[in-house]
């Protein structure tokens, strides 16, 4: 009768393979079955995160625009980070 959460709602919306019948998006995120719309915000997250959602979505919208537009990603690189 009554549902409450304190958290930010996330992911109802799976990212998945074609054939899964539970899928919502590809891992372009692309709705699977409708063409020209994508799904780029805190829905596709597999579970919540830790902390806020605003940085994990600001770089989900990020890399969909990168799928939008073409952009290769980097190559892996196994550097030591650089701390001061």
């Amino acid at each position: 009768d009554h549902a409450e959460s304190a958290y930010h709602p996330c992911g109802t919306c799976k990212m998945g393979r074609k054939d899964d019948p539970m899928s919502v998006v590809d891992p372009q995120c692309r709705v699977i079955g409708v063409d020209g719309l994508r799904i780029a915000d805190s829905s596709i997250f597999p579970r919540v995160t830790n902390g806020n959602l605003n940085a994990p979505s600001i770089m989900t919208g990020e890399k969909a625009a990168d799928h939008i537009l073409g952009r290769m990603p980097l190559a892996p690189s196994n550097q030591e980070p650089w701390i001061n």
